[in-house]
């Protein structure tokens, strides 16, 4: 069994919990989905996942282990599954599995739900002393039945 499946499983065995406003979310992801492009939704998202990080700020951390720590806290007491920060040589990556994103908005919410995350993880990097040199993406799309998602943290070089 590989990390994921190894975290996710003790994620689940913990105790996972279905969103309460599944249907009040579900009606907003549709209404999204008809009134803005899956840019403008990013975009959207992106900014309200600053806005967490502001409610939820590290506190003491001061490394990327108090960072992986703090958030693994913060996503445990939400419900919200949670992450491994890796050192892959020119990047940092944050693997985020078990996100209850499906489950809230739908299929159709997954290309732009992970967006809420990028925005989390970009304010924490961002308090934790990461430059404006660098920046946080989304790499690829959901995978597997934990709809793991990965960001990676590099220069903007490294996107194009």
């Amino acid at each position: 069994m590989n990390e994921t499946e190894t975290g996710s499983l003790r994620y689940f065995m913990d105790g996972a919990r279905e969103p309460r406003w599944g249907g009040f979310l579900r009606v907003l992801a549709d209404e999204l989905n008809e009134q803005m492009s899956v840019e403008e939704i990013r975009a959207f998202f992106y900014v309200l996942g600053k806005r967490l990080a502001e409610q939820a700020p590290l506190g003491d951390a001061e490394s990327l282990g108090d960072l992986e720590s703090a958030a693994n806290h913060y996503f445990k007491h939400h419900g919200w599954g949670w992450m491994r920060v890796r050192d892959v040589q020119t990047s940092l990556e944050l693997v985020h599995a078990c996100a209850p994103m499906r489950a809230a908005f739908g299929d159709e919410g997954m290309p732009w739900a992970g967006a809420l995350l990028e925005g989390l993880y970009s304010a924490w990097l961002y308090e934790l002393g990461a430059g404006e040199e660098l920046t946080l993406r989304q790499i690829g799309d959901p995978e597997g039945v934990t709809d793991t998602l990965r960001f990676r943290l590099a220069h903007p070089s490294m996107f194009i």
